[in-house]
C-alpha cells in the first residue's frame, strides 16, 4: 500500500456560478474547466496548478445529497482530499482488514473513500491512475499559474498519539517525524507521500490556540490547506489589492493565510516554493 501524491481537493461550495469567479477573479486561481459527475451528485469548476493537479469546487445537484448535507451541516468549505495510490484493490482489502470504514467500495475502479470516522474528521478519497490496461494521461502543466501545487493538509486532532497510531497504523500512510510549535500553539507529526508532499496532524497546546478554537467549533478534522506560491510578496500584493482578507505577511518572513472568509470556508496557507 503506497500513497504516491496528493491528488486534488475539492471544496462544497452552494453555488459554482458564484463561486468560481472568486477563486477566479479575486484569488488567482488558473480556470481549467467545467464538469459534473451524475454518480457523484455534483456540478464541478476544476482550477489548475501549475503541475497540473487541481482544486475543485462542487455544488450538490440536488437537496439532501451527501455534499449538500455537508454544507447543510458545517457550512460550505473543504470536502475531501484525494490522494493517489498504486493499487486500490491492494489499498482496498488492507483497510478493509485493519477495520477502516470505506464508501463506494463496489465500484472497480474506484474512487474509493476512507470514511472521516476512520480518518480523524477527514474524507479521504482513494484514486488509482495508472491501470495495467490504462496508462493515465499526464498532467498538462501550467507555467504562469499562481499557485504551483497542493503542498500540505493540516488535519486538527484531539489526540496526536491516538491520531499518529491511525494514520500509521490503521491507515498506512508513510510516518516522517514530530515536532512542536510554541508560536502556532501546536504538537505536530508528518505524513508524507512519495512525492514528497505532505499530511501534517496537529493537537493544539491549549483550548486558546487557533487549533484549540477550531476544534472547539468543528470537531476534529481539515483545519487549513497549503498552497505553493512562486513569490510571496507579489502575491501578497495581489490578494490585497482585490481586497482579500490575509492573516499575516505584514513583515517578510511572516506565515500568510488567506481567511476562511474570503476563500468559501477554507484557511489557505501560502507557502512560497522557487
Amino acid at each position: 500500500m503506497h500513497y504516491k501524491a496528493l491528488d486534488h481537493l475539492a471544496i462544497a461550495v452552494k453555488s459554482r456560478e458564484e463561486s468560481a469567479p472568486i477563486f477566479r477573479d479575486t484569488l488567482g486561481f488558473t480556470f481549467d474547466r467545467l464538469g459534473e459527475s451524475p454518480g457523484m451528485g455534483i456540478y464541478q469548476s476544476f482550477f489548475a496548478y501549475e503541475d497540473g493537479r487541481h482544486l475543485a469546487l462542487i455544488e450538490p445537484m440536488e437537496p439532501g445529497n451527501a455534499v449538500d448535507r455537508a454544507i447543510q451541516g458545517r457550512g460550505e468549505g473543504f470536502y475531501v482530499l484525494s490522494i493517489e495510490i498504486d493499487s486500490l484493490e491492494g489499498t482496498k482489502k488492507e483497510l478493509s482488514a485493519k477495520g477502516v470504514r470505506l464508501v463506494n467500495t463496489e465500484a472497480p475502479r474506484g474512487p474509493v473513500f476512507v470514511h472521516p470516522r476512520s480518518a480523524c474528521g477527514m474524507f479521504i478519497q482513494l484514486t488509482q491512475r495508472v491501470w495495467p490496461d490504462r496508462q493515465a494521461e499526464p498532467y498538462t502543466t501550467h507555467p504562469d499559474a499562481h499557485y504551483r501545487w497542493l503542498d500540505h493538509v493540516v488535519v486538527a486532532v484531539r489526540d496526536l498519539d491516538q491520531a499518529v497510531a491511525t494514520y500509521r497504523d490503521t491507515l498506512g500512510m508513510t510516518f516522517d517525524r514530530r515536532a512542536v510549535s510554541e508560536a502556532l500553539g501546536i504538537k505536530q507529526a508528518f505524513f508524507r507521500t512519495e512525492e514528497g508532499r505532505f499530511i501534517e496532524l496537529a493537537e493544539p497546546l491549549g483550548p486558546e490556540t487557533p487549533v484549540g478554537r477550531a476544534l472547539e467549533r468543528r470537531g476534529e478534522g481539515v483545519y487549513l490547506i497549503a498552497l505553493a506560491v512562486k513569490d510571496m510578496a507579489e502575491r501578497v500584493k495581489a490578494l490585497k489589492a482585490k481586497g482579500v482578507q490575509l492573516i499575516g505577511g505584514e513583515k517578510p518572513g511572516d506565515q500568510v493565510f488567506i481567511h476562511p472568509r474570503s476563500a468559501k470556508g477554507v484557511l489557505i496557507q501560502l507557502v512560497e516554493r522557487k
